[in-house]
This record gives structure tokens, C-alpha cells and sequence, in this order.
């Protein structure tokens, strides 16, 4: 999974490279470059007999007539987006993230990425992904989220984050906090780095993204330090406004990755 405001997920690179190349909006060899940009070697088990390159891989799951990928990030009592109970979905649940690599007729493979580094800091080291394919049948339509849907709970989570955390009296436990929030409140910021979705996206679709992250980072500085509240309402009020941002990001993330061709 992404930190806040840090790299992607493997999973969504994938889905949204992937569309791009299954839509021939990007070639083949870019899509493996910006999924293994941070990686070794990515190697693809439960397609054939042998492991595949990454690149093989893919491809294998096109000629099996795969017509759409779709990124899951599911968490335990939010499991939108998976096809019911299996292995793809524990692996999806363990890992936080996954691929849903799908037929027209809902049909198809669920991958899953498993990160190992190996060797240490003295004498550096090299980080290897193994995605695991399981067959999967995704039955009725993509339930979402859709880009208009986490535009608008975007909107109005922030606001809501805003006023619970101010009357929490947020600057005085946390006063970065305060800060970065306003700022997502008062400034649409723009400028997304280039290479994290394809250029076929929607700028709707990149805003988003940029919001997402943003709000990722506010979360990321609110869950440092748990000090702060002074007593018991306090401490659950503010876990749960987390949990809420926790929700938002997620939800934005994939309703972005997931809107290449998909009408706004």
C-alpha cells in the first residue's frame, strides 16, 4: 500500500498502466517500466507452469482476453470491489491491494504483490515482487467508487474533518495538522508528477489524485504522535474523523485509477 503522500501502490500502477496499454495508449514496455520503477524484477506465479516476467505475463492476459483491470484496496469491513469470499479476496485483504484482471464477462484473474527485500543497509539491497494469479469471476457491474462519488465525498469529508478536529481543538496537539488542513480546505492545488498515471487520463481524474494525496499526508502527520487529547471523548472523536480520512483517500485513489475510459 501507499504511505501517505508517498509511492503508489503496485496494484494501482498496474491497473492504470495496464488500461492504458490494453487501450493502446501506452506501450508495452513503459507499462512494465513504471510498475517495476521501484522494483528489481517482477515475476507473475500461477498463470503457466513457470513463473512469468511481468511483461509476459501481461500479455498472456490479454491473449486470454482480458478487456479491463480494476484496482481493489480493500481493508476488513470495506470490501468493496472484491468478488466474494476466496483466496484472492484473503490475499487482496492480507496485502491490502490488488488487480482484478477481468473478461468481458466478469470472468478472469486476480493478482495480488507480494514485496521482499533482500540482502541489508551495509551491503544494499534488491527488492523482488511476486504477484500471485488466482482465477476470479466478478459478477454485475463495477460497483465503484466512481469519480463524481469521491469528488463529492472528498468535498464534503474535508469539510466535516475540518469542524470535528477544530473543535477538537486540533493546533493545540497538533498544530502541522491545523495547518494542512486549512490548506486542503482553502487551495485547489494542481501539478501532479507525470509518470504516475498515463497521459489518457482525465484532469479530473489527476485532481483527484492530487487530493487524495494531500489528504493522505495530513493523515500521515495526525497519526504520529497519539497524544494530545485530553480525555476519553476527545481520543475516540479524533480516531474516528481518522478513520474517516482513511476512508476518503482510499475511496479516491480508486474511483482515479480506476476511471481510464470510463465516462466522467
Amino acid at each position: 500500500m501507499q504511505t501517505p503522500g508517498g509511492t503508489p501502490p503496485r496494484s494501482a500502477l498496474l491497473a492504470a498502466w495496464g488500461n492504458a496499454w490494453l487501450a493502446g495508449d501506452a506501450a508495452l514496455t513503459e507499462l512494465v517500466a513504471r510498475v517495476a520503477a521501484m522494483d528489481d524484477d517482477h515475476t507473475v506465479a500461477g498463470l503457466w507452469v513457470d513463473d512469468l516476467p511481468l511483461e509476459q505475463a501481461v500479455a498472456r492476459l490479454r491473449a486470454d482476453a482480458v478487456v479491463r483491470l480494476r484496482l481493489v484496496l480493500p481493508v476488513p469491513g470495506d470490501l468493496v470491489g472484491l468478488p466474494g469470499p476466496g483466496p484472492f479476496t484473503e490475499a487482496a485483504l492480507a496485502a491490502s491491494e490488488g488487480v482484478l484482471a477481468l473478461r468481458a464477462d466478469g470472468s478472469g484473474t486476480g493478482l495480488v504483490p507480494a514485496v521482499t527485500a533482500h540482502g541489508s543497509v551495509y551491503d544494499g539491497t534488491v527488492t523482488t515482487v511476486l504477484w500471485t494469479a488466482y482465477e476470479v469471476t466478478v459478477p454485475g457491474p463495477d460497483p465503484g467508487p466512481f469519480l463524481h462519488d469521491a469528488e463529492h465525498d472528498l468535498r464534503r469529508g474535508i469539510l466535516e474533518c475540518v469542524e470535528l478536529l477544530r473543535d477538537l481543538d486540533v493546533a493545540r496537539w497538533r498544530p502541522e495538522v491545523a495547518g494542512a488542513l486549512q490548506d486542503l480546505r482553502t487551495q485547489a492545488r494542481r501539478g501532479i508528477e507525470d509518470d504516475e498515471l498515463p497521459g489518457s487520463y482525465s484532469p479530473r481524474a489527476r485532481q483527484l489524485l492530487v487530493q487524495a494525496r494531500q489528504l493522505a499526508g495530513v493523515l500521515g502527520l495526525a497519526t504520529v504522535d497519539a497524544g494530545g487529547a485530553v480525555d476519553t471523548r476527545e481520543t475516540i472523536e479524533r480516531e474516528r474523523a481518522l478513520r474517516s480520512l482513511e476512508h476518503l483517500v482510499r475511496r479516491a485513489r480508486v474511483a482515479a485509477y480506476n476511471s481510464h475510459g470510463v465516462p466522467a
